[in-house]
């Protein structure tokens, strides 16, 4: 197997969670070239990487027209530059893992698929929940026949206090008109593609959606809430208080501290504290003016009759996902972090006619700090395969398959700001 040389574009967490596969096993990969806007990020992975300083970029075009030598370029660019620059990559003939989402729009996503088709080369998209052990063996025992033909799949996303405020009322993502995504291609795009997976038996035919946002509003505010939760009187109480999840917990510092513009190693409280009492990640989470959802459902029908169903919730106190199939000869039942599910299949053989349950464990496959349940190494474990020639991954996302996930959360925008069932069309 030879070593595989990678490109990074974009030095943010998610960029760089990828990239580390490459200091994990050295054998295998290797990161040549770093490319970000950001100077301090661009410095850090590119120390992180040893990289000279002709392989650190500060924009796309630069890093294109050096016409460094790679076997692909791993995109972990924001949401709303995905279009310009896969297309880009694409028509220099650069193979690419893509984070998701891929795009906004259908138009887009259609003309990047034909596009790569077009160059020839492969656009594999970051759903790293289909990498996991915990889905990966589920679709295992799905396409060995063992619940029958799929009947429905209900599935919930609760999204955490302390994420949900961090990242989608607060932080990056919280507006659509500014990052270019919804609620449902930013957080849920991995859920509808799952469900697409799971279910590719069949096609997507009609969607409908409803959704809100009625927590995160300012009717909700504790009376007397202030602008800023440092100096508001409810600070030991509320939920959301910016201090106990930003500075005293600070699971998401990899983005709450961005703004700083310093080394997150070398930013001091002090800096954080000054921080919080003038940006985004300090203020009332019900006072910021947002227009991103903080609950949807979303029902499909598939062409051969079969049904899907999400929920998705934001600022839950148990956080996870769980999931349901019920099919012809069985079911499936489980909860991702538990790392585990049950397997129900109905038995008749003469002798026993009852439902049969038996519990798959997969956590010896999850390292104890893996991140999305070890769907992040995994991924970038059958992708390098990938590179290689292997194609055998029942996981592997090319562009290809990411279709129709989107176009599911596309068609589930458009019916809950137009109340109405959306078609999917071929």
């Amino acid at each position: 197997m030879k070593k595989i040389r990678m490109a990074l574009l974009g030095c943010g967490d998610r960029g760089n969670v990828y990239a580390s596969y490459a200091l994990k096993h050295p054998e295998e990969a290797e990161i040549v070239a770093v490319t970000d806007i950001d100077s301090i990020a661009l410095k850090v992975t590119g120390d992180a990487y040893a990289l000279p300083q002709n392989k650190r970029f500060s924009s796309l075009d630069d890093f294109l027209a050096a016409n460094v030598a790679c076997d692909t370029v791993i995109n972990a660019t924001m949401d709303e530059a995905h279009y310009e620059t896969a297309k880009k990559l694409i028509n220099a003939g650069y193979n690419q893992l893509l984070e998701k989402p891929i795009v906004n729009n259908e138009k887009d996503l259609l003309e990047l698929k034909n596009l790569a088709a077009a160059k020839g080369v492969s656009v594999v998209v970051c759903h790293v929940l289909r990498y996991t052990p915990f889905y990966r063996t589920m679709k295992g025992l799905i396409n060995a026949g063992k619940i029958g033909k799929i009947l429905t799949l209900e599935m919930n996303e609760h999204v955490g206090t302390v994420h949900f405020a961090d990242s989608f009322v607060r932080g990056k993502w919280a507006d659509e008109d500014d990052c270019g995504s919804g609620l449902l291609l930013q957080k849920c795009c991995h859920d509808m593609d799952l469900m697409c997976w799971l279910n590719n038996f069949s096609a997507p035919d009609e969607v409908t959606s409803f959704a809100k946002r009625a927590n995160f509003i300012e009717e909700n505010a504790p009376e007397g809430a202030t602008e800023f939760c440092y100096q508001c009187p409810h600070n030991q109480t509320c939920l959301y208080d910016a201090k106990k999840i930003h500075l005293e917990l600070d699971w998401f510092y990899f983005q709450t501290w961005r703004g700083i513009n310093k080394p997150l190693a070398e930013i001091t409280k002090e800096e954080k504290e000054d921080y919080l009492k003038r940006s985004d990640y300090g203020r009332c989470v019900y006072k910021l003016k947002r227009n991103l959802m903080d609950r949807q459902m979303v029902t499909v029908l598939f062409k051969d009759g079969s049904m899907g169903s999400l929920n998705v919730v934001g600022g839950c106190s148990v956080a996870g996902r769980e999931i349901k199939i019920v099919g012809t000869k069985g079911e499936i039942k489980g909860r991702l972090e538990d790392n585990k599910f049950k397997l129900y299949e109905y038995i008749h053989n003469g002798e026993t006619y009852k439902a049969q349950s038996t519990e798959v464990d997969v956590s010896d496959k999850v390292g104890a700090d893996a991140r999305h349940s070890n769907g992040d190494m995994c991924l970038m474990y059958d992708y390098v395969r990938f590179l290689n020639g292997d194609e055998s991954s029942v996981s592997m996302t090319s562009i290809n398959d990411s279709v129709n996930g989107h176009k599911c959360v596309y068609a589930a925008e458009q019916s809950r700001k137009e109340k109405r069932i959306v078609s999917i069309g071929k």
